[in-house]
């Protein structure tokens, strides 16, 4: 019996330690496979990592910026895993617990949600940070304008609908100890009524420069500025007194001028009898055919009154001739540039023109004052079709005022040397 016990026991044995080292042969291969179809790799995450930090109570960081609190790292892991990690699975954090006011290097760690993979590197190991104490101070509101109402015009002191005209200023004690006011602008150079706005404020240092990093409650205050009319300044328009006409032959076309309107300085009883629009001294137009510019004078009701934007008007006439159109028939095409022992045909030999101009040269003109050629200068005996160029009278017609119907001929150049001439067309040697 004890035989036979030590043989089964020994059985036993034999066949568990086939079967552990069948396990562990099971596992290598299971795992050689893994790696094969799933290799461990080792690489830089492809973006950035924002740094988280915190700083105690009454600290603030003032350096690094938080656009600059960032840190790369380096993952080893599965290449499906390194394939589905984003970055919000990944947190780069720095602990300032425990640290004072001044500069510090503190470390950076990292950690990862996915268990399978862990951080091999990360860069820089060690960021710079500076702590400053917060502060707090109330800072006056101040109202910069920079532009004035129009004359004419006056305006009170901006006011603020803020208890006090003062604002709390917060951040780091020293950003906060420069700020010395908190600051609006205000332009109201086309202001002409009371003006109600809301308006975002500024910290600013003595020098009116913007501090950064410092935050003002409220951040937006509403500024009123009591805008009205001078009594003893009214602005009125102006027209300018434009008599006659253009001589025959020519025509008023666009009239313009500056100012439009101006500033007159009286009292008030002379303003409020004021017509809304001034004249000024008479334009004649009857002796111009050509456009002007000329100033002149404004006339006032008063002599009393005073002009505080000058006297005068400047007046810009612009005087067109009147334009007409005239068809001339039958105008003959004279050649140019014809070579040696060579000859042309062209069809047509003759053209109509059309000329659009001022009517007094127009209606003088005659078909002798027309001109057509054509230029063959450099030409080869061939055939071509070629352009027409055109001239009227001594160029008071300019080339866009003249039209040529057709605009192009065709031509045959022949070497009148070995070719008989053939009468068809006109032939000009």
């Amino acid at each position: 019996m004890q035989r036979s016990a030590n043989g089964n026991r020994r059985f036993i044995l034999d066949n568990l330690v086939w079967f552990i080292g069948s396990m562990i042969l099971a596992f290598l291969i299971w795992m050689i496979a893994t790696l094969q179809s799933d290799p461990i790799q080792q690489q830089r995450f492809r973006d950035r990592i924002p740094v988280h930090m915190n700083a105690d109570a009454g600290l603030l960081i003032t350096y690094p910026a938080v656009a600059n609190r960032q840190a790369s790292i380096v993952i080893r892991a599965p290449s499906s895993v390194l394939d589905l990690l984003t970055s919000d699975e990944i947190v780069v954090s720095a602990d300032l617990s425990g640290l004072t006011a001044g500069e510090h290097f503190v470390e950076l760690k990292a950690t990862l949600a996915r268990q399978q993979a862990t951080v091999f590197d990360i860069s820089p190991h060690q960021m710079r940070v500076i702590l400053e104490e917060a502060a707090q101070r109330q800072v006056p509101l101040r109202a910069v304008v920079t532009g004035e109402p129009p004359a004419g015009y006056s305006r009170g002191e901006p006011t603020f609908n803020v208890n006090l005209n003062q604002v709390l200023a917060s951040g780091a004690s020293s950003n906060v100890n420069e700020v010395v006011a908190a600051q609006v602008e205000l332009d109201l150079r086309q202001q002409r009524n009371p003006l109600e706005v809301d308006l975002r404020l500024n910290p600013v240092d003595a020098d009116g420069n913007v501090v950064n990093d410092v935050t003002l409650d409220p951040q937006v205050v509403r500024v009123s500025v009591n805008i009205r009319r001078r009594e003893d300044v009214r602005e009125v328009s102006v027209r300018p007194n434009v008599q006659g006409m253009p001589p025959s032959g020519y025509v008023l076309n666009t009239l313009s001028y500056e100012p439009q309107s101006v500033l007159v300085s009286g009292t008030p009883s002379l303003l409020a009898a004021m017509e809304d629009t001034l004249s000024t001294q008479p334009i004649d137009l009857s002796d111009h055919t050509s456009s002007f510019e000329v100033s002149v004078p404004i006339i006032l009701p008063n002599t009393d009154l005073l002009l505080l934007s000058g006297p005068n008007i400047t007046v810009y006439v612009e005087i067109k001739p009147v334009t007409t159109s005239k068809q001339f028939e039958a105008i003959p095409v004279k050649i140019l540039g014809m070579g040696d022992n060579l000859m042309a045909k062209i069809s047509p030999n003759t053209v109509s023109v059309l000329v659009n101009g001022p009517q007094e040269v127009v209606n003088k003109l005659t078909a002798d004052d027309i001109g057509v050629v054509l230029d063959l200068n450099g030409l080869a005996p061939g055939n071509y079709t070629l352009p027409l160029s055109v001239s009227v009278g001594q160029g008071q017609i300019p080339n866009e005022g003249v039209s040529v119907l057709p605009g192009e001929v065709d031509v045959q150049i022949i070497d009148n040397s070995s070719t008989p001439i053939t009468p068809e067309g006109t032939e000009q040697p």
